[in-house]
């Protein structure tokens, strides 16, 4: 079946002034999406806009920590109060800390996992509770996560705070699919690969660009029943 379009659909993606997120707005907006970009620093975020604007329509630009609910709150009012609705939300925000990066599970400090779970699922849940009264039918939620959350080929023992909210951001994209799915929307998740990022580091394989077009593809792909997957390429679906 064909994709469908996003011309003169919204976009509301976090953490996009740079990497993935900012690959996946610039995307969007050049496929005809009118995209709001939802950062902690409002100057970054109108760095990425302008940079935006040269593939397409000029993005809206909010400001707030997806771990800070309050700010959150602000922040979809200012967005809904200016926008008819919502069409795909896209929560790319994340972190891993170099604290987590060096400390195995039986050292690990439990204010460094609170603050990776604060961001990397607290920030969805809310930000995905938050938009919903604003989304229709057709809707789309997009979580990008990773395969060091999966369950299903065991743990590294690496970063066992991102793991971990990885492994549960997985869970709650099941949990979201499974409530909003008979009302036509469609929940997923997905593994942008080791990306060419701040978090990814120099090593690191994948072009942004690249991860971007998996977002796309469940952006657009033709409504359907199969939702609350886990996919890794553009069509193929992965185990949790």
């Amino acid at each position: 079946m064909k994709q469908e379009s996003l011309a003169d659909r919204t976009a509301v993606i976090t953490g996009a002034n740079r990497g993935i997120g900012l690959a996946i707005a610039t995307l969007f907006a050049s496929e005809g999406a009118r995209c709001v970009l939802l950062v902690r620093d409002r100057e970054a975020g109108e760095r990425a806009a302008r940079e935006i604007a040269t593939h397409g329509a000029e993005p809206i630009v909010a400001v707030a920590d997806v771990a800070d609910r309050g700010a959150l709150s602000a922040a979809v009012m200012e967005i809904t109060e200016r926008l008819e609705r919502v069409d795909l939300l896209v929560n790319n925000a994340g972190m891993l800390m170099d604290e987590d990066r060096a400390t195995p599970l039986s050292r690990m400090d439990p204010l460094v996992f609170e603050r990776t779970m604060a961001v990397n699922l607290g920030g969805p849940i809310a930000i995905s509770q938050l938009f919903l009264p604003h989304m229709g039918s057709r809707a789309r939620i997009i979580n990008v996560s990773s395969t060091m959350g999966q369950l299903s080929d065991g743990s590294a023992g690496y970063a066992p705070a991102y793991c971990i909210s990885k492994t549960a951001l997985n869970a709650f994209t099941q949990h979201l699919a499974a409530e909003v799915g008979p009302r036509g929307m469609m929940v997923d998740a997905f593994h942008p690969g080791w990306a060419k990022t701040r978090m990814g580091g120099t090593n690191a394989t994948v072009d942004p660009m690249d991860a971007a077009h998996v977002a796309l593809f469940l952006a657009t792909r033709p409504h359907s029943e199969r939702t609350g997957l886990f996919w890794r390429h553009p069509g193929t679906v992965i185990d949790w």
